[in-house]
């Protein structure tokens, strides 16, 4: 599989060590390269301060570029978990799934903030439900990708990424 597919299809099967390297190194690179965005965007002058936490942000072309790092780094996370559900014969859907949950637990906390305070406590509880529901489906997916061992042999997605040398490691 070449660097492109591993990193932006969604297509195929990975075991868990190219995951493991992959993910890392794609963290790792996209902080490198906010860190580095961050730094030339308080020298040029195009930040902005947050009056809530006191953070510099880059402003204007260097803060779309910060947003467009942060969506390769999601694409390349994204790609790199459903290859690994592949590998475990599990469709990648599950992450949108997790990604919906967690959208609907922050609109909700959202609503709980801006309903009157009478109101706020079934919202609060429900956000609580929805954010529970979806650590409950992060810790399973994080189970599921980071530590268990892929189906032995083809499956759905493709031939087994270890091939004969799974075979081999039984013995």
């Amino acid at each position: 599989m070449s660097l492109t597919d591993l990193l932006f299809s969604f297509k195929g099967r990975i075991n868990r060590k190219p995951w493991w390297l992959a993910t890392i190194a794609a963290g790792l690179m996209a902080s490198i390269i906010t860190a580095i965005i961050e730094v030339i965007a308080r020298s040029s002058g195009q930040t902005a301060v947050d009056p809530v936490t006191n953070q510099v942000e880059p402003t204007g072309l260097l803060g779309m570029v910060v947003g467009v790092v942060g969506l390769v780094n999601m694409w390349i996370a994204f790609a790199l978990s459903a290859k690994r559900l592949h590998d475990r014969d599990r469709t990648g859907w599950w992450l949108i799934w997790q990604l919906l949950i967690l959208i609907l637990a922050v609109i909700l906390v959202v609503v709980a903030i801006v309903v009157p305070q009478e109101q706020g406590a079934v919202w609060y509880a429900l956000a609580g439900a929805a954010c529970l529901a979806a650590f409950v489906i992060s810790v399973w997916l994080f189970v599921q990708i980071g530590f268990l061992r892929g189906t032995q042999g083809p499956n759905r997605f493709g031939p087994d990424p270890l091939g004969a040398a799974r075979a081999d490691a039984q013995l």
